[in-house]
């Protein structure tokens, strides 16, 4: 009986400090949550408030009464299904560009051995590192002598060639994880490179190629520096520059420019809760080797 007990002594330490752990990881999880939702539950509150409510102080979170006025009002007093159609047609876009060339890139660096392969991929390494507005005066300076300022085709190439090299990278790590030997099958039954690539081995990389499309879509749709600097037609702009003319020099209507980053928010979350399980298992995936 004794030796029982100081058996189940032994194993209540583990326990309970296993216990404690997970305790902590909880209270630390529940934390940062707290303070990523807040600001979008105070969005929700102020485009609820009456007007007001916005300046009264002390501020108070739940709203006195529920107005629904600027969610009418936001769609009818701005072109926003104007601009969450060219936020679609520019993330859709530059992601699939981004996609097509990285593959390439991405099995090219994997599969050959060549000089100067590691200062190629240190180059990639080092444009990443870059600061985007370091390269804005360059890049309209190029667009500009190029034609391509103020169109939609202009702002979809220049996001989707941004993206390449993170996307190589990224990439890279998931060819080098597949045996060459699939490569070699494929060629002796009479398949090209470009089938080996489309036909073998992309199915086997779904999770991966679903995160970084989701990685870039996501980073597209937030963009404003480069958006508003390349793009100043005003049927052009997408959500996040066509929020911003909201801001008036002398009054805002806060309720109004809650409403509306709502709506920007809201597809960027749909996106991401359903298609969250890829980009887990892709980023997991593509730490294995790199």
């Amino acid at each position: 009986m004794a030796t029982q007990t100081i058996f189940r002594s032994a194993l209540s330490g583990p326990r309970l400090a296993k216990t404690a752990n997970r305790s902590l990881l909880y209270l630390i999880a529940i934390a940062a949550t707290v303070v990523f939702v807040f600001p979008v539950i105070w969005l929700i509150s102020a485009s609820l408030k009456p007007n007001v409510d916005i300046y009264r102080a002390p501020l108070n979170l739940i709203p006195s009464e529920v107005d629904w006025t600027p969610y009418e009002k936001v769609f009818r007093v701005t072109p926003i299904a104007r601009y969450l159609l060219n936020s679609f047609t520019y993330a859709l876009g530059g992601s699939a560009i981004t996609l097509f060339f990285s593959v390439l890139a991405s099995y090219g660096l994997s599969r050959h051995i060549f000089t100067g392969k590691r200062t190629f991929l240190t180059f990639l390494l080092i444009v990443q590192l870059v600061p985007q507005l370091v390269r804005v005066v360059p890049i309209y300076i190029m667009m500009s002598s190029l034609g391509l300022v103020n169109t939609q085709i202009g702002l979809i190439l220049l996001y989707g060639v941004g993206g390449i090299a993170y996307g190589t990278w990224f990439l890279k790590g998931y060819f080098d994880s597949i045996p060459k030997d699939l490569d070699e099958a494929a060629w002796m039954d009479g398949a090209s490179k470009f089938a080996t690539i489309w036909r073998i081995l992309l199915p086997t990389m779904v999770p991966g190629l679903a995160a970084l499309l989701i990685l870039q879509f996501i980073g597209h749709w937030n963009d404003f520096t480069t958006a508003a600097i390349m793009l100043r037609v005003p049927d052009l702009r997408p959500l996040t520059v066509g929020i911003y003319t909201l801001i008036g020099p002398d009054e805002t209507d806060f309720r109004l420019l809650s409403t509306a980053a709502l709506v920007n928010i809201v597809p960027v979350v749909v996106v991401f809760s359903f298609l969250q399980r890829y980009l887990v298992a892709g980023l997991a995936a593509g730490a294995v080797k790199r």
